[in-house]
């Protein structure tokens, strides 16, 4: 496993919720195309771009890999997702 950066754990402990939050509840890291951790993340397979929203921000996604980074596991899908 990589080592990660304080930056980079950091974005994934937002992506997962896990700054407001003891469990995962979400999965989403809104970020510009060019956001140079998210890029970081998704080359290591951490992870990965998602949809664009209408501000035209990525919703970077975080990955199994990446979760279990963090010693945890990706958030169950809510239903009708």
């Amino acid at each position: 496993m990589p080592l990660l950066d304080p930056e980079e754990r950091d974005a994934i402990r937002q992506a997962l919720g896990l700054d407001r939050a003891a469990k995962p509840y979400r999965n989403h890291y809104p970020a510009r195309e060019d956001d140079p951790v998210a890029g970081r993340l998704v080359e290591l397979g951490l992870m990965q771009r998602g949809a664009r929203t209408p501000a035209g921000l990525v919703l970077f996604q975080v990955t199994e890999a990446g979760a279990r980074q963090l010693g945890t596991r990706l958030p169950e899908a809510e239903p009708g997702r």
